[in-house]
């Protein structure tokens, strides 16, 4: 973590500074703010029942229900000619000392048009309580002239029923006053029913956060029950709307739905009790199970708060920025320090902390929208992620690049992709391994500084390196000035033996150039000498737990280790082993050198050189004469062979002709093999 520490804090601090700005700029998702303020109204009308009432005690609703325009005394009306009825129940609410009447409904028609004097009664109901009257009206039209008259045409006595959901087609507001077209404010049904009952400087918007279901919450009591109730019992009547700002309302199923914030509560289900003698009794859901409720019952809710105190305000400015702001910067953290799996779960359990917050605002009376800050949590999460992939790519890239000159890049990259290969143990696989060794080391340390000895050292050590990665292998170490190399693991390559002498005669070829560069600059060059076998070994990390190397071990190691002496007694470059010429079949062509028994070996070795030349199709003359004097070698004829070889001439040839000269003076005893045994490694 030390590493990307600087980029943590640069990601946290630019998320933080953008969920501040969208915080402050309005910005946040609103329908998302409007999801979990509902759901916290749910959890807030479970957790504060016990410590303040649900029930309003400022505010009731006379609806006109099923049940009502069913009764016997209105069944017979159409629900335009109900003047006589709207006319007792504002003297009888008057009576009992309601403080505003306010009617959720419109009464744009007149019956007088269709019989005289028939509204008489209800334009002298509404004169005599003109101060506490308020009848609903559209942005488009009013209640009918009559109605108006009777009321002296006092705009303060209309209020707007249309109604402004949030973008989510969900009711959370209820507006005190609303611009219409023109421009002008015209007071809404709720504004005007609280400034007839005194409430003065109303804010704009009243949020609707009941502390109970809608119909639970506002005493509701059917139109029918409340008309007996008036005939027989003014006293139940004054205990129940006495000091109360009344709505009259539909609350048929069909009628006025409305999906509000309260869409997340459940509705009581047990019946209420009686009030008084007359049997008056709240009504239960209009529509048990449903998540609309009736429209009425919403300006009663916002009415309810004002009159009650019990207001909830949303929190605006700094206060949200802040939160946004800090969970920003907390998903941050958390992206940059945990793993997915741990961080989903984190992240899950701090947005809950931060939607408890929201219940915890709520509880005391404030609105704290926390969508802002639970997608800032999210979203800082994965840009932080994205930004620790990006870095952490970067790191290891780097770490890649560096630890590549000290090991194997494939063997890097298998480290870098997985820890699964640091630990300790192998596998047995077949394997080419090959020793290189630079030939004039000591004499040139002798010559040149320590500086100048490593820098012309690692030019030549570089050419092998360099081979053996182009056809696939894997440099395993650096000895001093010689070099071990594998094909065939960590990465399997299927024709490692061709592979592994193409390799030997490259490096042999570029050897050789670069030490006559160096002769003919008057500088002192190397040579090479080069060992080459093929066969079964294990490999894998070896070492102690804290430190180990990746390598190979094995008799076939050990062998390719005494073939790399070999062309120093031969006076060749390169030598392989049989088992080697066996594999690579015809794709070069060799002459067998010898057959040796080295040190630590039981069974004799059959040695040979791979001709230099990688494009020769057929074997040269001196090639296939080698053989011949060869033959005559194994047959005791040194005498003949050593001539032969003298003719060839080359460095194997002469090695061979002067040993054969030996043999022909004093021959070796019965019986012979032919095996040349080497003394030392």
């Amino acid at each position: 973590m030390r590493l990307t520490r600087g980029n943590s804090v640069l990601v946290g601090a630019v998320c933080a500074g953008l969920a501040v700005f969208l915080s402050l700029g309005g910005y946040a998702p609103a329908w998302v703010d409007g999801l979990l303020f509902d759901g916290a109204l749910a959890v807030r009308a479970k957790l504060d029942q016990k410590d303040r009432p649900a029930i309003s005690r400022q505010v009731a609703v006379v609806a006109v229900d099923s049940r009502s325009l069913e009764s016997p005394g209105l069944v017979v009306l159409p629900r335009a000619m109900f003047s006589p009825v709207w006319a007792v129940l504002i003297d009888k609410l008057n009576a009992a000392g309601a403080r505003t009447i306010a009617f959720d409904f419109l009464f744009s028609y007149s019956a007088q048009d269709i019989k005289a004097d028939y509204d008489q009664s209800f334009l002298s109901a509404l004169w005599r309580n003109r101060q506490k009257i308020v009848l609903g009206r559209s942005a488009r039209t009013t209640p009918a002239r009559k109605f108006l008259a009777a009321m002296q045409n006092d705009p303060t006595a209309m209020g707007l029923m249309d109604v402004f959901p949030d973008g989510d087609e969900i009711h959370r507001f209820r507006k005190t006053s609303h611009a219409i077209d023109d421009g002008a404010a015209m007071t809404t049904l709720v504004g005007g029913a609280l400034a007839k009952a005194g409430f003065e400087k109303l804010s704009d918007e009243i949020i609707l956060a009941p502390r109970a279901h809608p119909e639970d919450a506002i005493p509701t009591y059917a139109l029918a029950d409340v008309l007996q109730c008036a005939a027989s019992d003014p006293e139940t009547m004054k205990a129940t709307f006495g000091n109360r700002l009344v709505f009259v309302g539909s609350t048929l199923p069909e009628e006025d739905r409305i999906v509000s914030s309260a869409r997340f509560m459940k509705a009581a289900s047990a019946k209420k009790q009686a009030i008084g003698a007359c049997g008056l009794r709240p009504l239960l859901a209009s529509a048990p199970g449903a998540n609309t409720v009736p429209g009425v019952h919403l300006n009663a809710v916002a009415a309810s708060a004002v009159a009650g105190g019990d207001l909830v305000r949303r929190a605006t400015g700094w206060r949200p920025a802040a939160f946004a702001g800090a969970a920003a910067v907390v998903g941050a953290v958390i992206g940059f320090t945990l793993a997915p799996v741990a961080a989903a779960f984190v992240v899950m359990l701090s947005a809950l902390a931060l939607w408890a917050g929201e219940i915890g605002f709520l509880l005391a009376g404030s609105w704290m929208p926390m969508a802002l800050s639970i997608l800032a949590l999210l979203g800082a999460t994965i840009v932080a992620y994205i930004a620790r992939f990006v870095l952490e790519e970067r790191r290891r890239r780097r770490v890649q690049n560096a630890f590549g000159h000290y090991l194997a890049p494939e063997l890097v990259k298998r480290l870098a992709d997985g820890p699964q290969d640091l630990k300790l143990g192998g596998e047995q696989r077949d394997i080419s391994v090959m020793f290189a060794d630079l030939s004039g080391f000591t004499a040139l340390s002798g010559m040149v500084g320590p500086e100048e000895l490593m820098s012309r050292t690692n030019a030549y050590l570089k050419l092998i390196a360099d081979e053996v990665e182009a056809t696939g292998g894997y440099v395993d170490k650096f000895i001093g000035d010689a070099v071990m190399a594998i094909w065939g693991a960590p990465v399997e390559v299927s024709d490692h033996a061709a592979q592994s002498v193409a390799a030997a005669i490259r490096i042999g070829h570029r050897i050789t150039a670069q030490r006559e560069e160096a002769v003919a600059a008057g500088e002192h060059g190397f040579a090479v000498k080069i060992g080459v076998n093929c066969g079964a070994a294990v490999v894998g990390n070896v070492g102690s737990e804290k430190r180990f190397n990746y390598t190979a071990v094995g008799e076939a190691v050990n062998i390719a280790a005494r073939l790399e002496s070999l062309p120093g007694t031969y006076d060749c470059q390169i030598v392989v082993s049989g088992e080697t010429a066996g594999r690579v079949g015809d794709r070069f062509i060799m002459r067998e050198l010898d057959r040796v028994a080295v040190k630590g070996k039981a069974e004799p070795l059959r040695i040979l050189e791979p001709l230099s030349n990688l494009d020769a199709t057929e074997p040269p003359e001196s090639f296939v004469r080698y053989g011949e004097a060869l033959a005559a070698y194994r047959d005791r004829k040194f005498t003949e062979a050593a001539a032969i070889w003298d003719e060839i001439g080359d460095g194997p040839s002469l090695v061979m002709a002067s040993r054969a000269r030996v043999f022909a003076d004093s021959p070796p005893a019965e019986p012979w093999d032919g095996v040349w045994v080497m003394t030392t490694k």
